[in-house]
């Protein structure tokens, strides 16, 4: 059936994403899925099971590479996308990569960790998941935005 207003379609895409986060949020915590937590396990212990999960996360980021070659050939506009710019600052990425892996390590862990943390009733990954809110809504519309 095909939604007849603009008002079923939001309820169907808000009742969607609650119903692809609550299974996202299910498999995240019965999988340990961490980044940092990947990294610890192999250096620590020699353990590769999570990195193994991190390494398909890496599958998709190629992925996505692939669609940029899609678009290259003419074969998909990105021109639209939100996250096409029109310059790439080297400097901004390398400095912005090194300060959200020193705050992923005083956070304890990455979004995704602290989102399955803040399902669990902890309080301090409330406050992270703010901050992390606010830093990428600075990126997008505020003080860092481009």
């Amino acid at each position: 059936m095909t939604p007849s207003a603009p008002a079923d379609l939001a309820s169907i895409v808000a009742w969607g994403g609650f119903g692809l986060a609550f299974v996202f949020g299910a498999i995240a915590n019965k999988t340990n899925f961490c980044t940092m937590g990947a990294i610890s396990d192999i250096v620590n212990m020699g353990h590769w099971g999570r990195m193994r999960m991190w390494l398909l996360a890496i599958a998709v980021a190629v992925a996505v590479a692939g669609s940029a070659a899609l678009s290259l050939i003419g074969l998909v506009d990105l021109s639209r996308a939100v996250v096409q710019r029109p310059v790439l600052p080297w400097l901004s990425l390398a400095t912005g990569g090194l300060l959200f892996g020193v705050g992923m390590t005083l956070a304890g862990g990455c979004a995704n960790k602290n989102l399955v943390r803040l399902g669990g009733g902890s309080v301090r990954s409330l406050v992270v998941l703010a901050f992390m809110g606010i830093a990428a809504y600075m990126t997008l519309k505020g003080l860092f935005a481009q």
